[in-house]
Order: C-alpha cells, then sequence, then structure tokens
C-alpha cells in the first residue's frame, strides 16, 4: 500500500460482517463536483448518495475518479461520509473534454487495477466500464455496469442543436452490457432500451430507482422573498427549472409555454444551472428568446444552487417544469415531489418513472407551448389538484430514500457476486 493508499483507507469504513469491499467507478467526473456545471448533473448526485448510503449501510466503499488538477493528484483522495474518493492518474491532470478521454481508459485501468482487491466492482457511465471491465478481470471479480445515459436513447430524441453520440460510444456500451455480470439501470425505459437495442437478456438488468436526500427535499417554508429578484414577488408566484443549460433539458420550451401565459395570470420562472458543455450560445439563445416573447422581465435565470438553496426554492414555487426530450430517470422530479411542490413534465423516457402521473404530477404528450400552458393554467386554477399531486409527491419521496436504494442495489450485488463465484 502507499502512503497515498493508507491515508485514504482511514477515511472508509471496514465492511461489517457480511458486508462487500465495493470499487465504485466514476472515471469522467468526481461525484464530489459541483452539480450544474460543466458535466456534473445527476449522476454525480447518485454517486455521491449512493456511495454515503453503502457506507451507511456497513459496506467498505472506494470510490475512483480521474484527477484532473494537480491539487486533487497531490491530495489523493477525500473523504465521503464513511466512504472515500480516490484521484487516479490518467493523462493530463487537469480538464478534458469528455470526447477525449476514452484513450486514458487504459491508464485508468492499469491504476486501478494497482488498488487493493475488492469484491465486486460497478462502473458508472460506458467511459468508467472501459476501465472497470479491465480492472475487474485482472482482479477476478464480477463486473457490474450502469450507463446512466443510453446512446441509443439520446440519439432517438436529440433536440435541435444537439450533437448525436457516435459509433465509439455506440460500440462501447453494446460491447459492455454485453459482457457485464449484471447491468443496473435507474428507469424501465432505460432498461427496456438496454434490452432492444443492444440484445441484453432481460434477466440480466436490474432497475434502482433513485431515491431522494429527505434531509435536505422535504416540506417546509420557502425562501425568504425579500431576499429574492422582484420578480418573485408576485401573486402567481413562480415556477422551477432546473438543470443544465442545453437543448436537451427543454427550456427554450419552458419560456416558450411562458409567454402563452396572460401576463396577469403568469408567474415568474425561476431557471436554475449553468451552460453544459459546449452550449453557451444556447443559455444566450435562452434570455434573446424571452426578450423577443416579451417575458424577459418574467424569467430569473439564478445559475447554479446548492442543494439546500435549491431546495427552498422548490419548497416556495408552485410547480417544477422538466420539459427535457428525454431523461435516463430525472432526480430533479423527485426532488420536487419530495419538497411538496408538483412536477409538469414530458412524458418521455426516464420521467415516466420519477413522475406518476396524476399523482405527483403532470405528464404532458405535447411539445407545443400552448399545451404546456394549458398544463400550467390547470395546476394554478385548481387548488385541490395541487394539494392532491403535493400530498403524492410527499408520500412518494418517503418511500424512496437513498437508503432504499443502497439496499437494493446491495443485494444484486450480493447475488453477483455469489454467481461469479460459482462460476
Amino acid at each position: 500500500m502507499t502512503v497515498c493508499d493508507s491515508s485514504c483507507a482511514a477515511l472508509t469504513h471496514r465492511p461489517a460482517p457480511g458486508g462487500l469491499r465495493l470499487a465504485l467507478i466514476s472515471l469522467h467526473t468526481s461525484p464530489l463536483a459541483r452539480v450544474g456545471i460543466g458535466d456534473a448533473g445527476g449522476m454525480n448526485v447518485y454517486l455521491r448518495a449512493v456511495g454515503a448510503a453503502l457506507a451507511r449501510a456497513g459496506h467498505q466503499v472506494d470510490i475512483y475518479t480521474r484527477a484532473d488538477s494537480a491539487a486533487e493528484l497531490a491530495r489523493g483522495c477525500d473523504g465521503l461520509a464513511g466512504a472515500a474518493v480516490h484521484y487516479l492518474k490518467a493523462g493530463p491532470a487537469e480538464p478534458v473534454d469528455k470526447a477525449d478521454l476514452a484513450a486514458f481508459a487504459p491508464q485508468f485501468a492499469a491504476a486501478l487495477a494497482r488498488r487493493p482487491r475488492p469484491d465486486l466492482v460497478h462502473s458508472h457511465y460506458w467511459l468508467s466500464g472501459l476501465a472497470g471491465e479491465a480492472a475487474a478481470s485482472v482482479w477476478g471479480v464480477a463486473h457490474v455496469q450502469s450507463l446512466h445515459t443510453v446512446a441509443t436513447i439520446k440519439n432517438r430524441t436529440l433536440a435541435s442543436g444537439d450533437t448525436p453520440e457516435g459509433v465509439d460510444r455506440l460500440a462501447g456500451e453494446r460491447a459492455l452490457v454485453g459482457r457485464a455480470a449484471r447491468v443496473v439501470t435507474v428507469s424501465a425505459a432505460e432498461r427496456d432500451a438496454i434490452v432492444r437495442d443492444y440484445g441484453v437478456a432481460p434477466e440480466r438488468v436490474s432497475v434502482v430507482n433513485p431515491g431522494v436526500d429527505p434531509g435536505v427535499f422535504h416540506p417546509g417554508p420557502g425562501p425568504n422573498l425579500e431576499a429574492l429578484p422582484p420578480a418573485l414577488r408576485r401573486p402567481a408566484g413562480h415556477l422551477m427549472m432546473i438543470g443544465r443549460l442545453q437543448p436537451l433539458k427543454g427550456q427554450d420550451l419552458a419560456i416558450r409555454a411562458l409567454a402563452e401565459l396572460a401576463p396577469g395570470e403568469r408567474p415568474a420562472l425561476v431557471v436554475t444551472g449553468a451552460p453544459g458543455q459546449g452550449h453557451l450560445e444556447y443559455a444566450a439563445a435562452l434570455k434573446a428568446l424571452a426578450a423577443r416573447l416579451g417575458v424577459a422581465r418574467d424569467v430569473v435565470f439564478l445559475g447554479v444552487q446548492a442543494p439546500e438553496r435549491l431546495a427552498e426554492l422548490i419548497r416556495g414555487a408552485r410547480a417544477t417544469l422538466m420539459p427535457s426530450h428525454s431523461e435516463t430517470f430525472g432526480l430533479v422530479a423527485i426532488e420536487s415531489a419530495a419538497c411538496g411542490t408538483p412536477v409538469i413534465a414530458a412524458d418521455t423516457t426516464g420521467l415516466r418513472s420519477s413522475v406518476v402521473d396524476s399523482v405527483t404530477g403532470l405528464l404532458v404528450r405535447s411539445r407545443r407551448p400552448a399545451a404546456w400552458a394549458k398544463a400550467i393554467r390547470r395546476l394554478l386554477g385548481e387548488p385541490a389538484l395541487a394539494a392532491r399531486l403535493a400530498a403524492g409527491g410527499v408520500a412518494l419521496g418517503r418511500q424512496r430514500t437513498w437508503d432504499h436504494v443502497a439496499a437494493a442495489l446491495a443485494a444484486t450485488y450480493a447475488a453477483v457476486a455469489a454467481e461469479h463465484a460459482r462460476a
């Protein structure tokens, strides 16, 4: 063990009796990265929460990511509520475009294989799988793969201005899920795509829906209105639109829907998040669109928010809008529901797993702004409906905590490890 390994070992909980030693792989992004900036999004939230929950359940959790700064490389690791995040050298210790990271997967795999042997490897995203599969083979342990976004889904639901995924990723995903001991997906839509598009047997795919942190996302008071921009202090209240600013998320549709509402009934629209990689022009176009439609004063861009601040804004909102072209799951939807704020979402892919139509929110089939304005108007004009959806969302949030997710994952891991040992 190196000095760095020794210091990192002190950050993790040793497995309790019956617990597993788990290696979770996230090559392209650290779970500790600030969500909403660059490539950091729902998968980062997922890894951070799952890692901590698995550690609470008595498992040893080591999360491996690529060092993208000299400081991370020198530090070697960081603690994460009983788990440890390890920074491995693979390529330059600086940010690298995600499209170029596959070239560094062999270096990452070699560095990973020199670490202590776990009982099981779980790779998150296809780039991680390139390294995680190789290291699992060296260690002689089972490899579990999660894609988090499936290239075939993205290409089928491509938003205008987005770039389709290339043949390298499509081929990589197909090979990885075809060879993995088990594929874990976060929604039924993701499972169906992997079975249909990549030919994986359904019994080799497990669906484990993500969860929510009840300590952050829960019912309660909203933000202090006096501390918010004047646009949010209006009788109609405000709507939330959360996520990276990129065509996939559909912020443009939310703005167009807002413009369909009469000024007297129009809530403000709070847009949080930063431009996704390569989408600075889209972010500028959103402001230009709001100005052209005459709703510039009604749309408030707040940038990236800390989770606690975001939860306050959600609790004070009349609804959260999710007009995404596709979502693997849609963590924002269950976080909003857990706060008691109904969700109005596109009736597509993973959002059908995170929004229970007419129970925690409303699913909208059309992408016409008028259809979205109609759903918003209905929710604002029917207090009984809003109250029923709020209650349904809170109940769902209590059933889907990260501890529930960790228990389901641990059961899957144990079964896979046992199968591998027998083989």
